[in-house]
């Protein structure tokens, strides 16, 4: 008997080894939940983004813009100790990674800090998106990393 019980324990100890962070995103809570840079509750959810640390630790913002200042300015995490970084898409509001997602971009798009950036999930949603404005351009991932946020100087 004592010897299933240890092969039991020893069996739970390496299953439970294994398991590290997910790097899913998390639900969003506009009642408690605010953006890590400029602390505004995160209300408008099809445009909160979040950044999730290979510690597992989840960052959450109400605007893509916040997401690569973060990165890119205030530095509390470094660009090799993130796994995931999530958008959503306007339309539906289903999570993305930001690596797969398209962007609209125009300086008048109206974004909760005013950035200008929309994120959707195909290329298409994006190019209709500026057509009905009747301005703005498509950013792949690539694009975007190379786009001038203003906070940049």
């Amino acid at each position: 008997m004592k010897k299933r019980i240890s092969i039991l324990a020893l069996m739970l100890f390496l299953s439970a080894c294994g398991k590290g962070p997910s790097f899913e995103p998390e639900k969003i809570n506009p009642e408690v939940d605010i953006c890590e840079i400029c602390n505004m509750s995160i209300s408008e959810e099809n445009y909160a983004t979040q950044l999730i640390s290979k510690d597992g630790d989840v960052y959450k913002f109400d605007d893509i813009g916040c997401m690569y200042e973060f990165v890119e300015k205030d530095k509390r995490i470094a660009d090799k100790d993130i796994a995931k970084q999530y958008v959503r898409d306007m339309e539906n509001g289903k999570w993305l990674e930001s690596k797969d997602a398209y962007y609209a971009y125009h300086s008048d798009f109206w974004t909760p800090m005013a950035y200008g950036v929309v994120s959707f999930e195909n290329e298409e949603k994006a190019k209709r998106y500026i057509e009905k404005q009747g301005k703005g351009e498509v950013f792949n991932f690539e694009q975007l990393s190379q786009h001038k946020w203003g906070w940049e100087k």
